[in-house]
């Protein structure tokens, strides 16, 4: 189920020819927001925009949700981090509470070259930490893939496998917050606009949809 980054010819905000035959679908066009709406949660909170292809936010203390929920797919992503960044990617969240701990995150920072621990870019925050930091130095573009299937969660950064996670496991009953096991099974995806340093800038967003949930909207 898992591809390999190293094996695809990057298209920007596109697909590539194999990603088609395989049912990629793109959730960011680099052109507007379709697909996506905004959750506030702080009053101050700018709103999300796109400008020359890149996904971002003006102020933090909000994030941008996906209009549908989904069980099981395949995401993969582009993103850069600037000075002091702190952002993320959820996972099987709600909308409702901390979508950190309804469903799941991926921790990203600006943090390159620092040991990798639950609270670190690349760990599912709060719960398991990474086997490796393979975070890029501010301004490069970093790349992702996640396969999230039935319990087994998979990630790949930068062409290196660092996660790879049963979420039944019993090792991870004292994650922060709840249980994974007691994480939502369908939720959306999410991006994390934090109202601490230099946004983080995202690109070619697509999903491959193994199991869609229900719609939002």
């Amino acid at each position: 189920m898992l591809l390999a980054i190293a094996s695809l010819a990057w298209c920007e905000n596109g697909l590539t020819h194999k990603e088609r035959k395989e049912g990629f679908e793109l959730l960011f066009d680099g052109k507007t927001l379709d697909h996506w709406h905004s959750v506030k949660q702080a009053p101050d909170a700018g709103p999300w925009r796109v400008r020359k292809g890149i996904l971002t936010w003006d102020k933090g203390g909000s994030w941008l949700s996906t209009d549908e929920t989904f069980y099981d797919f395949v995401l993969r992503l582009d993103y850069r981090t600037g000075p002091a960044s702190n952002s993320g990617i959820f996972l099987r969240s709600a909308e409702e509470g901390n979508p950190a701990f309804s469903g799941m995150k991926l921790e990203i920072l600006s943090d390159a070259g620092k040991p990798a621990a639950v609270h670190s870019t690349g760990a599912l925050y709060g719960a398991v930490a990474h086997s490796k930091n393979m975070a890029k130095p501010n301004g490069e573009w970093n790349h992702v893939e996640v396969s999230l299937i039935k319990r087994e969660l998979t990630a790949i950064w930068n062409r290196e496998r660092v996660l790879d996670v049963n979420l039944d496991d019993p090792r991870y009953q004292n994650a922060q917050e709840r249980p994974l096991a007691e994480r939502l099974i369908d939720g959306h995806i999410g991006l994390q606009a934090h109202s601490t340093g230099a946004p983080v800038e995202f690109r070619n967003i697509r999903i491959q949809v193994v199991k869609a949930g229900r719609r939002f909207k």
